[in-house]
């Protein structure tokens, strides 16, 4: 191996959309058992095999990423675990 840590959990939030079309990317990546754990919880809670994939025209629309799991989610659909993970990873990306 190089000597780089290989990220365990990569968790990552893009919205696009709006009036302006406008792209935002953030990223967390856990490199450690302890960081991966951390997120865990929060990725679980989310319901990925129920969420819908259908937008609304101007709105928000996130695509919300762990490791190989992918949901789209349209900006009102966003709560409960889903805003949860969302506000972590925003709050937390670097």
């Amino acid at each position: 191996m190089d000597g780089i840590d290989q990220p365990l959990l990569v968790v990552r939030v893009t919205r696009t959309g709006g009036f302006a079309g406008l792209r935002r990317q953030w990223a967390v990546e856990a490199t450690s058992e302890d960081e991966a754990q951390a997120w865990w919880p929060l990725v679980e809670a989310c319901p990925w095999d129920a969420a819908p994939g259908d937008g609304y025209p101007d709105g928000f629309v996130y695509e919300v990423q762990a490791n190989d799991r992918e949901a789209t989610l349209p900006e009102r659909q966003v709560d409960g675990p889903w805003r949860e993970l969302v506000d972590a990873v925003v709050h937390h990306a670097p």
